[in-house]
């Protein structure tokens, strides 16, 4: 007999009965079906459980049952902290690379320097610590000048002195808490140290009013790579104000002679010369008034700006805005015997309008985002405020 001759098991008859068979029973394949999915899915949901499970546990090494589970969706990756900002030097700027909600600049700390002790003590902001440290010696006929700067370009302020009776710099640096000690400059100078290259370290400087070898007064000038500059700029009578009122990047040769209450600047970017008379007319008696220079309008340059602290009953300050070209603003602020404090206290990018009260040792500032009052005790009489961004 053939292999291939129909039997009643097989082929077509076969089929027909089946077909009846599960017609009769098709509530029962239908529940068959369902429990045999929801099975399925348990096993698949249980499988992720414990996937996610040890990847809690290990975040390194992932579970055998993770791995062979084809439904798993793969870990969403952990991102990498990031800081709201980070702040860099951009020329003579200290910028930040920030978030939408980030400041655009950091904000200066409450800083004085005690001569009594040769200490100095800092208030910091959030985030930052209370900080003094012995640096100088404030006794004896010509003691040590607070020469404040950021001499390393860490983007942070070192304590750094002058001393008058060895004409030497006396810096202690930020970035590794290493000390120099470097000649430049004499007892009778001035001094003014800035960024004068643009590499975004301060240069040591000091301001000869009297050089007898010179027919105008002398700039001294020590770059941070070693090189020197000695430009010949101002008379005996001008007060130095250097600042960056190009917005190039470098500091600027700024004057501020009070006998005709006018400003000059030799600009670094292209080596021309300036000037602006506050009071041309001579109606606001300037005479006294003290070079308070810097951005106030947020523009990136310096703008002409004076103190004028014999005001009574209340001190003055006069400030021409660089973007505008004009007056930005004459504001009362402070009483006589004051000391100007300017500087960016919130952190917006913008010169703040401060004074320290010596008889108190309080600060008061006008914060420029929003133009309220800032009052902080910090200090005591006979100390010399220092502000500027020390964090450390």
């Amino acid at each position: 007999m053939s292999i291939f001759t129909n039997s009643p098991d097989s082929g077509p008859n076969a089929l027909s009965r089946a077909a009846k068979y599960l017609r009769k029973r098709i509530w029962l394949t239908v529940v068959i079906l369902l429990v045999s999915l929801g099975a399925f899915g348990a096993g698949l949901k249980y499988l992720e459980d414990d996937a996610m499970q040890q990847k809690a546990l290990k975040p390194k090494d992932r579970s055998l049952l993770s791995k062979v589970n084809p439904f798993l969706a793969l870990p969403t990756p952990i991102p990498t902290p990031q800081l709201s900002k980070e702040y860099i030097y951009a020329g003579s700027r200290l910028l930040a690379v920030e978030d939408a909600n980030a400041s655009a600049v950091p904000p200066a700390d409450l800083a004085v320097w005690r001569p009594s002790e040769g200490k100095w003590y800092v208030f910091g902001g959030p985030g930052s610590a209370t900080v003094t440290q012995v640096w100088g010696i404030g006794t004896g006929d010509h003691p040590d000048k607070p020469a404040v700067g950021d001499y390393d370009g860490d983007g942070k302020t070192d304590f750094s002195v002058f001393r008058p009776t060895d004409s030497k710099w006396y810096i202690m640096y930020s970035s590794n808490g290493s000390g120099s000690t470097i000649p430049w400059g004499l007892d009778s100078d001035i001094l003014a140290p800035a960024d004068y290259d643009g590499d975004g370290k301060t240069d040591r400087a000091v301001y000869r009013p009297d050089d007898a070898t010179a027919t105008y007064s002398k700039w001294y000038i020590q770059g941070s790579n070693g090189s020197w500059l000695t430009p010949e700029f101002g008379t005996e009578e001008d007060i130095p104000a250097p600042a960056d009122y190009d917005g190039d990047g470098k500091a600027d040769f700024g004057l501020w002679r009070s006998s005709n209450e006018t400003f000059y600047v030799k600009y670094s970017s292209n080596g021309g010369t300036t000037s602006f008379a506050f009071d041309p007319n001579n109606n606001l008696s300037l005479g006294s008034a003290v070079p308070v220079s810097s951005d106030y309008d947020g523009d990136g340059k310096a703008d002409f700006a004076v103190f004028d602290g014999a005001a009574s009953p209340y001190t003055k300050w006069y400030i021409r805005g660089s973007a505008s070209g004009t007056m930005l603003s004459t504001v009362t602020f402070g009483l006589p015997n004051d000391i100007p404090v300017q500087n960016d206290y919130d952190g917006d990018g913008k010169c703040d309008i401060a004074i320290w009260r010596p008889s108190i040792g309080t600060w008061y500032i006008i914060n420029s985002h929003d133009s309220s009052w800032r009052i902080q005790p910090w200090g005591l009489s006979g100390d010399i405020p220092v502000p500027a961004y020390f964090r450390r």
